[in-house]
């Protein structure tokens, strides 16, 4: 059986990246290959760089995304890549003065306002689209840990005044859409509380045990899709309301609840040999 051999010379990969189309899924993956002939071999000390806060580079490499420390404005920058190279080691040779400039690595897009005067930007969320045009941030007033009772919230939750996403262009900075969240309570930690895939932007309510299922259009709207939390399909409250008993004062699982409990119902009387062990459960 032939193997394909890869090699690592760099003339050659270019040829490779010209005749040779990349598996689908792949291209991204393909690109990076080329680092590979790409090492560094000097460490640069005490770079004058800005007070900002850097979060994180998008996965090819074309923004780098900081918050300011009063955790208001959102900074963009993009890479300029090369700046200085020698051909011969680089420990004997002294580097300019620019080389040690944070502005001679990278370019500043913009910097935008994100947050109002109550709100403030949460450091450690970030999506963005495989795409890489859209940016996906969050801002939120402080947390308070006294709850008010509510209809449909979780006694003991904490509470967020308000939560606002927003979707932001990765290329110039425009908000193009906004979606906020009023008295509830969503981790937005590590984003746990968020999750995108593709297109599909899912938000996990925890004070009111809903997920909240948008779309991301091409124009860069945030669209609502569909609630799965007390009601699991369009038509479950019309149809419960429909069979419920006039009179009846009794009180029902929210849905999403029903639905996990009956996973773990079937999945333990499929599991478990003695069955009457399983008729506690019921």
């Amino acid at each position: 059986m032939a193997r394909y051999f890869r090699s690592s010379n760099l003339a050659s990969r270019i040829f490779d990246r010209q005749l040779i189309s990349p598996l689908p899924g792949a291209t991204v993956n393909t690109i990076r290959q080329f680092y590979e002939n790409l090492v560094p071999s000097y460490t640069i000390y005490d770079i004058d760089c800005p007070d900002y806060s850097f979060r994180k580079f998008t996965d090819d490499g074309k923004y780098l995304v900081a918050f300011s420390r009063n955790h208001q404005d959102l900074i963009v920058y993009r890479p300029i890549w090369f700046t200085y190279s020698c051909n011969e080691e680089c420990e004997t040779h002294e580097l300019p003065p620019k080389a040690k400039k944070f502005d001679s690595f990278f370019k500043q897009l913009y910097s935008i306002p994100l947050a109002s005067s109550n709100e403030y930007i949460c450091k450690d969320f970030f999506l963005y689209m495989e795409c890489h045009r859209f940016g996906l941030f969050a801002t939120s007033t402080a947390q308070s840990n006294e709850s008010t009772a509510t209809e449909g919230a979780i006694h003991g939750v904490p509470l967020i005044e308000k939560i606002t996403f927003h979707l932001v262009r990765l290329e110039d900075g425009v908000i193009l859409d906004e979606k906020a969240f009023c008295n509830d309570f969503i981790n937005l930690a590590h984003s746990i509380g968020a999750y995108m895939y593709e297109d599909l932007l899912c938000i996990v309510s925890l004070r009111y045990q809903t997920i909240h299922i948008l779309q991301i259009r091409d124009s860069g709207n945030l669209v609502e899709v569909r609630n799965i939390g007390a009601f699991c399909r369009e038509d479950d409250e019309l149809f419960l309301h429909s069979h419920i008993q006039t009179g009846y004062g009794g009180s029902f699982l929210p849905g999403i609840k029903q639905r996990l409990l009956s996973y773990i119902f079937c999945k333990t009387w499929n599991e478990v040999p003695d069955q009457t062990l399983v008729s506690y459960l019921v």
